[in-house]
């Protein structure tokens, strides 16, 4: 019984390390900015990333189209959210300002707010500085 118990330790303990080992590293906290060719109508936001990993928040959450294997890219890359415009669901606006989804920045703010009552920016001075 005592051999069992140690075996299943090891396992437990080596699944720990290698999930670790194979989990993506995540950037420091960073600014976010338009796409390229695209021009800023407010300032850069400093986005906390090191807080949301930290909040144990699933990459897959924000990064909703990776697999789970290859390179993460940010919102503003080619072919996520690289469009102009406010209101299709590739413009680069409404990844971080869509009001009724869980994928935007700003909707997720506000269910976080509401459930948890957790003081998250949900207005624009509070992640632009102008």
């Amino acid at each position: 019984m005592r051999r069992i118990v140690i075996t299943l330790m090891a396992l437990f303990t080596f699944g720990l390390a290698v999930s670790a080992w194979a989990a993506p590293s995540a950037p420091g906290d960073i600014k976010l900015g338009p796409p390229t060719g695209m021009e800023a109508t407010k300032s850069l936001v400093d986005f906390p990333h090191g807080r949301h990993v930290k909040a144990d928040m699933e990459c897959a959450t924000c990064h909703h189209t990776w697999d789970g294997k290859s390179e993460i890219k940010g919102c503003s890359a080619s072919g996520c959210h690289d469009q102009p415009g406010k209101k299709e669901a590739t413009a680069f606006y409404s990844a971080f300002h869509a009001k009724n989804t869980d994928k935007s920045c700003l909707g997720c703010h506000k269910i976080v707010k509401k459930r948890d009552g957790k003081p998250v920016p949900i207005s624009c001075k509070q992640c632009h500085a102008d």
